[in-house]
């Protein structure tokens, strides 16, 4: 059975980690980097979406960084063995790395149980193998499948040929005090030295990760202009359920926090439910239509002013919530 797709999407992370049986953690898209450092105590850390560019992993060195071929047993790296399931890979080696670290992470029977099996693996080729092979991540991950334009649509020209976009999902975490990066497409796991050793610092995390992110995007500039940033962080709804508990003097703050957090889920279940009743496939292909008459300037002029607007509503969203 193959591997299908998923989108790019927090509500989407945050039910596949959920449906796997994970408890504590969330998934949160990043509108500005700025974000990442408003609560760095629970940022546990990041999922990176960019347009894949081979002649980048046809070099002897990545990108940014070094590759660390003598990384700890701790830290839990799979390569990628499979199409299309470079999202849920990335969440799995993020995943997998650094749930000891924080306690509010209960990784459920099914993924404690797969990292029981793989404990002893010493080849990540073979850990990837392992992904491919399990049934229960398989059909947990194919249960999001979306038409997704933004990672499937293939352009072409008037000759027929055809130039697909393709794109990749790596993760970026804190381990032993520096940011590695899991990418399942490299050879082992790179560490960013120049951005550690904190000593686990959760707020130089944040801060490091922002400038780590900055100038992976500045490398990118004019070749890969497209890209995404989502966060893991600690489970919001079960956060404020605490504080609730706890301190009598924020109820009504904290109650105002948990509504909106409530509100968000539900938007989340409704657009999981569209995904699953294929609706978004239907919804592309008439916006297709109605944009075959414009050309490429207006498409992007139109485009540029929709994610204006949003990066708008989304400020305007963080302001009031202080």
């Amino acid at each position: 059975m193959s591997w299908n797709t998923i989108e790019s999407d927090a509500g989407v992370f945050t039910q596949l980690v959920k449906d796997l049986g994970v408890e504590g953690v969330q998934f949160e898209d990043v509108p500005f980097f700025d974000a990442l450092a408003e609560n760095p105590k629970s940022l546990y850390g990041v999922i990176f979406l960019f347009k894949y560019d081979p002649l980048s992993y046809s070099k002897d060195a990545p990108v940014q960084g070094t590759y660390d071929f003598d990384y700890p047993n701790s830290l839990f790296f799979a390569k990628q063995t499979i199409q299309n399931a470079c999202g849920t890979q990335a969440v799995l080696n993020m995943l997998l790395s650094i749930h000891s670290d924080y306690r509010d992470i209960r990784l459920g029977e099914t993924l404690t149980n797969f990292l029981e099996f793989t404990s002893s693996f010493q080849d990540p080729d073979l850990r990837g193998e392992t992904i491919s092979n399990s049934e229960q991540i398989r059909n947990v991950h194919n249960s999001f499948t979306c038409p997704d334009p933004f990672i499937q649509e293939s352009l072409g020209d008037d000759k027929g040929t055809e130039q697909e976009e393709v794109f990749h999902f790596v993760s970026f975490i804190q381990h032993n005090g520096y940011i590695y990066e899991l990418d399942g497409l490299q050879p082992a796991p790179i560490i960013h030295q120049a951005f550690g050793n904190d000593n686990n610092n959760s707020e130089n995390f944040a801060r490091n990760l922002i400038s780590l992110l900055q100038q992976r995007i500045q490398k990118m500039s004019g070749v890969n202009g497209k890209f995404s940033v989502i966060s893991i962080v600690r489970d919001r709804i079960e956060y404020l359920n605490e504080q609730l508990q706890l301190d009598d003097s924020n109820q009504y703050e904290y109650q105002g926090l948990l509504n909106y957090e409530l509100d968000k889920r539900e938007a989340w279940t409704k657009e999981l439910a569209m995904r699953r009743q294929n609706l978004y496939g239907l919804v592309f292909e008439m916006l297709k239509q109605v944009t075959s008459t414009m050309s490429e300037d207006e498409f992007d002029e139109r485009i540029s002013m929709a994610q204006q607007t949003t990066f708008k509503r989304i400020q305007d969203k963080y302001q009031k919530r202080g």
